[in-house]
């Protein structure tokens, strides 16, 4: 609040531009796809012509992407760079790194850190066996929110409420599996504690993968392995399961967070 020469209270001085910005931002961000401009007029409660210079505005920094052919605005990169220098996102990049390396020299296989970003995830670490050959994940790829990706399933299981219920929608909507069908398999995922399953996406392959909880025992991240038999020190995925529990869990301790015991 600030006063006036004679003493009385005000309201608050706004800031109309920082708003409508905000105001346009988390519209975009509400949503799995795109907006066009009219759209997000009638999401924000503006009209066309107050919101067109404004999107300019985050388009040029980089904030927003539009489509040329739909001409659909949704959110780009930017804001999820932003979030990686928060302190929290370092401090996780920072622990999970050493605990990373060290499972991927013991069982020989790359692992990869994953985590949710506006209908889709990121991958934010990653660490390769000292090999001269081997499987990677790129640093920074961005992959669809879909039940195909183990780290999507395992990013979805571990949540609560309309989290978890707004993941299930998602992934419901990259594939042709029913949200029941999907809520029970999430389902037995968290009772497990982990997934350990066939790739869906690549022959060969056995896809590991084990959460990184908050305090309140919610994914904030998603610890995975993919399994293959060639490159690996032995030859069974469940002999590497508990080394991937047991580094998830070292990492949420070490980041504030919930630390499950390792199921079978």
């Amino acid at each position: 609040m600030r006063a006036d020469v004679n003493g009385d209270r005000q309201a608050p001085a706004g800031a109309p531009a920082l708003e409508k910005g905000l105001d346009l931002l988390e519209a975009l961000a509400a949503e799995d796809g795109g907006l066009t401009q009219k759209q997000l007029a009638a999401k924000v409660g503006r009209s066309v012509s107050e919101v067109f210079r404004m999107l300019g505005v985050l388009e040029r920094r980089g904030y927003i992407v539009r489509d040329g052919k739909t001409g659909e605005y949704s959110l780009a990169l930017t804001l999820f760079r932003l979030a990686t220098h928060h302190p929290p996102m370092r401090r996780l990049q920072r622990v999970a790194r050493p605990v990373m390396e060290v499972l991927a020299e013991t069982t020989g296989l790359g692992c990869h850190l994953s985590m949710p970003s506006s209908g889709q995830f990121l991958i934010v670490a990653v660490a390769d066996p000292d090999r001269p050959m081997g499987w990677a994940v790129k640093l920074g790829g961005v992959f669809p929110f879909a039940a195909t990706y183990v780290s999507a399933r395992v990013l979805a299981a571990f949540q609560q409420g309309r989290r978890r219920e707004e993941m299930v929608r998602l992934l419901a909507a990259e594939g042709g599996e029913s949200e029941a069908s999907l809520t029970a398999r999430l389902d037995r995922i968290a009772a497990a504690g982990h997934d350990l399953v066939a790739s869906e996406l690549i022959d060969g392959f056995v896809d590991i993968s084990c959460p990184i909880l908050d305090e309140h025992g919610q994914a904030v991240a998603a610890l995975t392995l993919p399994f293959l038999p060639r490159f690996a020190k032995l030859q069974d995925a469940n002999a590497w399961l508990t080394l991937v529990q047991q580094a998830a869990q070292d990492i949420s301790s070490q980041v504030g967070g919930a630390t499950p015991a390792a199921s079978g």
